[in-house]
């Protein structure tokens, strides 16, 4: 297989994480376990979400293009949480000193099957990161699915749980410290 090349996009051109051929790569990797399509994982709910989120403050999106295909091999996006902002829904208390903090929030990290466990996941979202100032990154993740323990290996840690909508698992809250040190 060949290797992936990565490209950043923000703005105008970062909208196409909305596209067709984003929203496939989603629902593909959402119909796999613990996921298994549940309502916040559709399409509908993905593209709607994301068509707010890319016009939101500090949007970027990273791309994992197959060199010899041009297939999509994955992607990443996240965006800016201001200083005092926190994950919606319902929530246990956050860190004061990541939420005092600015934060970059890692919305998607997706690496469609042939591409994994060849370390690609990690180079994306290390190229992610590598563009961001923020302090602390934060995501969500459920804590039966396997990238959950690839998470913690990577150094995050779990500092609480979020269910975003009422009609979502509880997902963990998790923080990579960014500060160096």
């Amino acid at each position: 297989m060949a290797d992936v090349e990565f490209v950043r996009a923000t703005g105008e051109a970062a909208e196409r994480a909305c596209s067709d051929e984003y929203a496939d790569a989603y629902t593909e990797i959402y119909a796999e376990p613990p996921y298994h399509s549940g309502p916040l994982y559709s399409r509908d709910r993905y593209l709607e979400r994301t068509r707010r989120q890319v016009r939101s403050e500090g949007f970027e999106l990273v791309s994992a293009i197959d060199a010899a295909t041009g297939e999509l091999a994955g992607f990443c996006f996240g965006l800016t949480f201001p200083p005092g902002s926190w994950w919606a829904g319902q929530v246990s208390d956050p860190p004061a000193e990541v939420l005092t903090a600015p934060k970059v929030a890692v919305i998607e990290l997706i690496l469609r099957k042939p591409y994994r466990g060849r370390g690609y996941g990690r180079r994306l979202l290390a190229e992610f990161l590598a563009g961001r100032s923020e302090p602390y990154a934060m995501l969500l993740s459920h804590p039966q699915a396997p990238a959950h323990a690839m998470y913690e290996h990577w150094g995050w840690r779990v500092v609480g749980t979020c269910r975003p909508v009422p009609d979502a698992d509880l997902l963990d809250v998790m923080v990579l410290d960014r500060r160096g040190g």
